[in-house]
């Protein structure tokens, strides 16, 4: 219609919104996330290559890189690795998560629980560099705690911590948690209270009111924050290099490696074909995981 504004050809064409909407998103996630994807996954097939400054498309398809990884002495040992760390991380985590979401959740007020979620923020405002380096000051055999535990006489001697499987793990850990203990401290919150008062109403003791109640309405929680912890732990490179030494060689330094230590389209090549492994360990993982323990969810 002649007149008309384009805030009303917006209004009357849902496909321009529709384009509008979700347009810039789709074009950030092609550029920057299927992009990159697509890059890495003809890297490691050998779709890509490079003469001095010019990479160019090949038709090629093969699985060299693939093997050549695999064969790699060090490549089982560091997927073993990283999936050690990544599950005790993610068990870790829940311990300890889930008595303060509970807490948070039923026994403190309103203003209480806001003074508490900032608190549990305020450490994450600092750069993951700087926190990761402040936790080998503090694990550090001349650092704060063990010479407090020394001091205080719980300990004789320090103990060398650093670059060690607990050092790294206690690291995960710590870097970790907040990502477990919001999920299920969002959904602990929106349990129900009459459910509990019911329970306990009709006669069950505390221990089984959170057994057959609290603890199955949070499964949705613990499930979020353990996908949330255990996807990017698996691939963790930057605590292991820092507080883990040259014995922590997990999935993602072998990655780190590859891209920035072997020079040329080999190390790009061999990087691709490590990632796409890993990417398919946590398609794998998350699908098992989802098979047998989402399963529950839809049952309760």
């Amino acid at each position: 219609m002649e007149g008309d504004t384009f805030i009303d050809k917006i209004r009357r064409s849902r496909s321009l919104k529709l384009f509008l909407l979700l347009g810039p998103g789709l074009i950030f996630l092609a550029i920057f996330f299927f992009a990159p994807f697509v890059i890495s996954l003809m890297l490691s097939l050998g779709m890509l290559d490079k003469e001095v400054y010019t990479w160019y498309l090949t038709f090629e398809v093969t699985l060299r890189y693939y093997i050549r990884f695999f064969t790699n002495p060090g490549t089982v040992r560091a997927i073993i690795l990283s999936f050690y760390y990544a599950s005790v991380t993610t068990i870790g985590t829940l311990l300890l998560a889930y008595p303060m979401a509970y807490y948070m959740a039923f026994k403190m007020d309103k203003r209480m629980k806001t003074t508490a979620v900032f608190i549990i923020f305020l450490p994450f405002w600092i750069n993951f560099i700087l926190r990761v380096y402040a936790m080998r000051f503090i694990l550090h055999e001349a650092g704060p705690l063990q010479q407090g535990l020394i001091s205080i006489g719980l300990l004789s001697e320090p103990i060398p911590i650093l670059g060690t499987d607990i050092a790294v793990i206690i690291t995960m850990i710590y870097s970790y948690l907040i990502f477990m203990l919001l999920p299920i401290f969002g959904v602990v919150e929106k349990i129900n209270k009459e459910y509990i008062e019911a329970a306990y109403t009709l006669g069950a003791p505390p221990l089984k009111t959170f057994l057959k109640i609290t603890l199955p309405l949070s499964k949705p929680g613990i499930i979020a924050g353990s996908l949330l912890v255990f996807i990017p732990a698996l691939g963790e490179f930057v605590i292991p290099i820092l507080v883990g030494g040259g014995r922590a060689y997990t999935i993602g330094r072998l990655i780190y490696d590859n891209f920035i230590r072997i020079s040329g389209i080999l190390g790009w090549a061999m990087g691709s074909a490590a990632a796409m492994v890993y990417i398919g360990l946590i398609l794998i993982s998350t699908y098992i995981y989802f098979k047998f323990v989402g399963r529950e969810i839809t049952l309760i």
